[in-house]
């Protein structure tokens, strides 16, 4: 019995080890910004007080540094590519494991809740898991409900779907073994060819202009303006919120006026969040319906695509989100500053980009 419990242990050690310099020596995840992301949300624990969550639509439009010194909070921005309800939810809970959390801004591009399951994009997940600390339950939870116990390989090996291309290799093992992990050192992160870079706890700077015409991804079904998936853990993270008495926010980037133009029924979405907030005591603020243009003053070149804010269109997004969540703070109906319909806001004050809607 000694021996042959000897011979699994030693088995488990030498798969451990095989597993281990696969990945050192092929994932590449020094170029990551989950990574970078998540290495500062542990080593910022028990200073965070306001979280913001969302896919790239929220790391690229909001910025923590301009927030915290517009209100006085320790902010995060926690959000991921493509991050979906599920991660969302999972983040919170990770987040809120370590920090005393008064606020959590979630970010609500539609797309994202339109999804049927985490499933159909589980490089969202794994962007988050892989980086998450081996004993988060968080962890393994996602894990589990995003692809089941067959998704638990890639937590052994993540380089079934991570691996670096073959002249980046060597590059890829000098910043392992030097530099590439530090904390704060955010050369690894910046892209000028790509014009992106990481700037610091979960915001990334982005330049460039939309190339093209504001085509829609995807027009909004009027009869289920959010999947059952989206719904599903739009509702979790309202509870978790009420149980652990955080204060929930729902809000959306501003998406150019061509591109609300060229999505069907987008205002059933907005309407569905609305109520929503109504019955669960929250508030939903759709930036892409804020009524002052002189102060937020988007144009076409502060977008660095159809949809995604640029970093200069960040930065004018950032100061006035901080201005309504401070008008809401002092007691203000900041429901007063957006229009209640689609249609108003494309006839009454559309950005510039509306002349390109029909291209």
């Amino acid at each position: 019995m000694l021996r042959k419990l000897s011979a699994v242990l030693l088995f488990a050690a030498l798969t451990l080890a095989v597993l281990a310099a696969a990945n050192f020596l092929l994932v590449d995840d020094v170029h990551s910004y989950s990574r970078a992301m998540l290495q500062e949300l542990y080593a910022d624990a028990g200073k965070i007080d306001t979280l913001f969550l969302g896919s790239s639509h929220c790391y690229r439009s909001v910025d923590p540094d301009a927030v915290d010194a517009a209100l006085g909070t320790y902010s995060f921005n926690a959000g991921s590519s493509q991050q979906l309800p599920d991660g969302s939810y999972y983040m919170l809970r990770e987040a809120a494991a370590q920090n005393q959390l008064k606020t959590v801004y979630l970010e609500m591009f539609y797309t994202g809740y339109n999804q049927s399951a985490s499933k159909n994009v589980p490089l969202a997940c794994y962007l988050l898991t892989d980086h998450m600390r081996w004993n988060s339950p968080n962890r393994y939870a996602y894990q589990a409900e995003m692809g089941g116990m067959a998704a638990f390989a890639d937590l052994l090996l993540p380089a079934r779907h991570g691996v670096a291309e073959p002249q980046e290799i060597p590059a890829l093992w000098r910043a392992k073994l030097t530099d590439g992990y530090a904390l704060g050192n955010y050369s690894y992160l910046t892209y000028a060819d790509e014009g992106e870079s990481y700037r610091g706890r979960g915001f990334v700077y982005t330049s460039g202009a939309p190339e093209n015409a504001f085509h829609t991804l995807l027009d909004v079904d009027p009869e289920a303006p959010l999947s059952d998936f989206g719904w599903e853990y739009l509702r979790k993270t309202a509870e978790f919120c009420q149980e652990n008495g955080i204060n929930l926010v729902l809000f959306t980037a501003p998406l150019p006026s061509a591109y609300l133009y060229n999505t069907a029924n987008y205002q059933a979405y907005v309407d569905a969040l609305r109520d929503f907030s109504a019955e669960n005591n929250t508030l939903y603020w759709d930036f892409s319906l804020y009524k002052d243009v002189d102060t937020l003053n988007l144009l076409v070149g502060d977008f660095s695509d159809a949809h995604h804010l640029n970093g200069q269109g960040a930065e004018k997004f950032t100061a006035v989100l901080c201005d309504t969540i401070a008008r809401e703070n002092a007691g203000e109906d900041v429901s007063t500053l957006f229009y209640d319909t689609v249609e108003e806001k494309l006839e009454l004050t559309p950005d510039q980009s509306i002349a390109m809607a029909h291209l």
